[in-house]
């Protein structure tokens, strides 16, 4: 008798040990992504302490061409032409690549941009300011502009003119400063890690700097016209000296800045005065633009 009840009494006691010691499934964590709120001033520094608070709106699996087509006028016309037409890189309408290269192919060099080339990689991991589904809408996007009438080329734009170089006996120029005082914080002094800073460039930097900081957006009233590019950087703030370097990059993200003019629309968040970002991040982030202009 006591061994039929071991027998038949085992799975009872197994089953309830199992549902004891079970836990719920683990709910997956939200990483914040900041955006620019609607305002007189667009500033990253509330959506990013509102981050957390915030309800991401539901996003169909299914890739969309009519969401697509904004994201692309926003950050691809500037180069391949607000028709896709081409400007300074090569025309997307009809074109064979798109045509013939299946969309995870055409969604890995969005992403990733061409190493080599002036595309630079647009997904957030990789230092761009595009999520996977913003990426995989503009893909859907661009399938709508193939087998389409042809549209003449655009002409490119002139090239820039080149600065003429200073006399060699020249005074070196001052580094450039933000706005707002103070002095380099603790993540000048920390070792970063560039392949952690790039994953933070792409979701706290890209939308104003551009993907790996080549595409300073308009930032109207202002007196540059637009949020500065950071590769390549101001030629004032690179040095040779790493620790220089990185203290005269850590100002601006320590601090942050408002640029000169009437009334700047984008203003540069205090990442560190703020607790926007640990030290850390700053850190991993600050290695990173350094290494987008040559330092190692």
């Amino acid at each position: 008798m006591l061994i039929h009840k071991l027998l038949f009494g085992a799975p009872t006691w197994v089953l309830v040990w199992l549902i004891a010691c079970s836990s719920p499934n683990p709910q997956p964590s939200l990483t914040p992504i900041p955006s620019l709120a609607p305002g007189a001033t667009e500033t990253l520094v509330p959506a990013i302490q509102a981050a957390a608070a915030a309800t991401a709106p539901a996003v169909s699996a299914k890739a969309d061409p009519a969401i697509g087509e904004p994201i692309f006028l926003k950050n691809c016309s500037p180069c391949h032409g607000t028709r896709a037409e081409g400007v300074t890189a090569p025309a997307l309408r009809n074109n064979t690549f798109i045509q013939t290269g299946g969309d995870q192919a055409i969604f890995g060099t969005i992403a990733n941009g061409r190493p080599g080339t002036a595309m630079p990689a647009w997904l957030q991991t990789n230092g761009g300011p595009l999520t996977e589904v913003q990426i995989s809408n503009v893909v859907a996007f661009l399938h709508k502009l193939q087998n389409v009438p042809p549209l003449p080329t655009a002409t490119p734009l002139p090239p820039a003119p080149t600065e003429t170089p200073s006399p060699p006996n020249a005074p070196t120029p001052e580094p450039a400063r933000p706005s707002n005082p103070g002095a380099p914080g603790p993540a000048a002094l920390l070792k970063g890690d560039a392949a952690r800073g790039r994953g933070l460039f792409g979701t706290y930097c890209a939308t104003c700097h551009g993907p790996e900081g080549v595409q300073g957006v308009p930032n109207p009233g202002s007196d540059d016209g637009s949020v500065p590019v950071l590769n390549p950087i101001d030629p004032t703030l690179a040095n040779q000296d790493p620790k220089v370097f990185a203290a005269n990059v850590d100002l601006f993200v320590e601090h942050g800045s408002t640029p000169s003019g009437p009334s700047p629309r984008i203003i540069m968040p205090a990442f560190g005065d703020l607790k926007l970002l640990t030290d850390q991040q700053r850190a991993d982030l600050i290695t990173y633009v350094m290494g987008l202009n040559g330092a190692k």
